[in-house]
C-alpha cells in the first residue's frame, strides 16, 4: 500500500514573518504587529503564553532586525499592501490580527488589503492603544522636526524614548530613521471609508494613556460587523507589557470564539 504524500502548507515569506513556535496544525493564526520603533521582540514570550491551537506570526517590518538594510517605510497604505501580498500565500485558514499603537492601524489596513487584493477575511481584529482610524494625526507632523525636537515630542506623547537613543550616537543612527519613518506613517495616514470588516473587534486601552483614551477607542465599533468589545487596563500607553498574562488570556478567549462559534 502506497504511503500518502505529506500535506504541504503554503509557505509565508520569512522576510515578513517570524514564527517563534511554528504550529502547522493550529486552528487559527495570530498576526501580531508592533508599535512605532518596535520589532518582533515586542511580542517575546507570546507564543509560549498562548494555547497550542494558536499559531503566532510576528510581522517583520522593513528597517529593523533581519531587514535592517532595507529603507524604513513612510507610507502606511503602501506598507499594508506589501505585507498583505507577502502574507496571503500562507493564509490558508482562519487568521486574526493584533496591533498595538501604530501597529493597530497597520493591522487594520493589512486586514482590509487582504480582503481587497486577495479575498481573505480576518476572523478577529484586536486594536490596542490607538484610537479609531478617523481621528487625524496630521496636525502634529513631528516627524519633520529636528532630531532633538522629534525625540522631545515623542517623550511628551509616549514617555518611552530610551535614554540610550540620546546618549549613544551609534544607537541613534540605527534607531532614529526607523522611529521617524514609523511616526511619518502615523502622521500622514488618511482613513478611507469602506464597508466594515466582517469580524468582531476588541479594543484595548490604558487608563492613563492620553494618546488613546477610552473614548477614542469606541469608534472602532463601526469597523467590524461581527460585534465589539472594549477593555481598559491600568497603566499608560505601553500597558501591554505589565498586563501580558491577562491580555493573552483575553486574546485566547476571543480567538476561541472564531473557531468554536
Amino acid at each position: 500500500m502506497q504511503t500518502p504524500a505529506p500535506i504541504t502548507r503554503p509557505a509565508v515569506d520569512p522576510r515578513w514573518v517570524l514564527r517563534p513556535e511554528p504550529r502547522d496544525g493550529a486552528a487559527v493564526r495570530l498576526l501580531c504587529v508592533p508599535y512605532a520603533g518596535g520589532g518582533t521582540t515586542v511580542f517575546h514570550g507570546w507564543a509560549a503564553g498562548l494555547p497550542d491551537w494558536i499559531d503566532v506570526w510576528l510581522l517583520r517590518l522593513p528597517g529593523r532586525e533581519v531587514r535592517l538594510r532595507e529603507k524604513p517605510r513612510t507610507d502606511l497604505i503602501r506598507l499594508a499592501r506589501e505585507a498583505a501580498d507577502a502574507l496571503a500565500p500562507g493564509l490558508d485558514g482562519p487568521f486574526a490580527v493584533f496591533g498595538h499603537s501604530l501597529g493597530a492601524l497597520i493591522g487594520f489596513e493589512v486586514a482590509r488589503e487582504l480582503r481587497r487584493r486577495h479575498g481573505l477575511e480576518v476572523s478577529h481584529l484586536t486594536v490596542s492603544a490607538r484610537g479609531t482610524p478617523e481621528i487625524p494625526q496630521s496636525e502634529r507632523m513631528s516627524h519633520l522636526l529636528s532630531d532633538e525636537e522629534f525625540l522631545d515630542a515623542l517623550d511628551r506623547r509616549f514617555r518611552a524614548v530610551p535614554p540610550q537613543i540620546r546618549q549613544d550616537p551609534e544607537m541613534r543612527a540605527l534607531y532614529l530613521p526607523v522611529l521617524r519613518g514609523d511616526i511619518a506613517m502615523l502622521e500622514t495616514y488618511r482613513y478611507r471609508a469602506e464597508r466594515p470588516l466582517r469580524c468582531a473587534i476588541t479594543a484595548l486601552s490604558g487608563s492613563e494613556d492620553q494618546e488613546a483614551r477610552e473614548e477614542d477607542m469606541r469608534g472602532w465599533r463601526h469597523h467590524g460587523a461581527g460585534g465589539f468589545t472594549q477593555h481598559t487596563y491600568r497603566g499608560g500607553h505601553f500597558f501591554l507589557q505589565e498586563h501580558r498574562a491577562a491580555l493573552l488570556g483575553l486574546l485566547a478567549q476571543d480567538l476561541a470564539r472564531t473557531v468554536v462559534p
